[in-house]
């Protein structure tokens, strides 16, 4: 078990397939939502991800400032359905913001699925937008202007 942070290049083709299907199960079958699922965003992410024994189980991408928000943004947070209620969620998101920190000292600014602001909030987001609908599902706008993540608690 063991956490890795790898630029689009340094991903195998293997192991982006395993990402990429990780992603497209959940987000597009699990939670039946058609969307562009490549949006050009990875080959300027880091990509940070959990395995265990050698596959990938929980994953994010960071993307710098500039690309998606004037801020960097953390996307397509996820955790194996198999591996959801252990901690990999919140031990995930902690590492993501300390990356994301790492780019600059200013704001990290994500879009989240509606039902899950109270998660990010107990990591110092705060909701910017009114709720829309984004793939037909509800999202808002979040932001988190602190980037201290040290005091954070898994």
């Amino acid at each position: 078990m063991s956490w890795h942070v790898k630029t689009f290049q340094e991903l195998s083709p293997d192991k982006w397939y395993e990402i990429a299907k990780l992603r497209s199960d959940v987000f597009i079958v699990e939670q039946t939502s058609a969307y562009h699922e490549f949006d050009d965003l990875d080959q300027q992410s880091l990509h940070l991800y959990y395995e265990d024994a050698n596959k990938v189980v929980s994953y994010c991408r960071i993307i710098p400032e500039g690309y998606v928000y004037n801020e960097v943004t953390i996307s397509r947070v996820i955790v194996k359905k198999s591996h959801r209620q252990m901690g990999l969620g919140k031990q995930l998101l902690k590492r993501a913001v300390e990356m994301a920190s790492a780019f600059n000292l200013k704001p990290i600014q994500i879009q989240a699925e509606q039902y899950l602001t109270a998660f990010y909030q107990s990591f110092g987001f705060e909701v910017i937008s009114e709720p829309y609908l984004d793939c037909d599902i509800y999202h808002v706008d979040m932001i988190r202007r602190e980037t201290d993540v040290s005091s954070q608690t898994l």
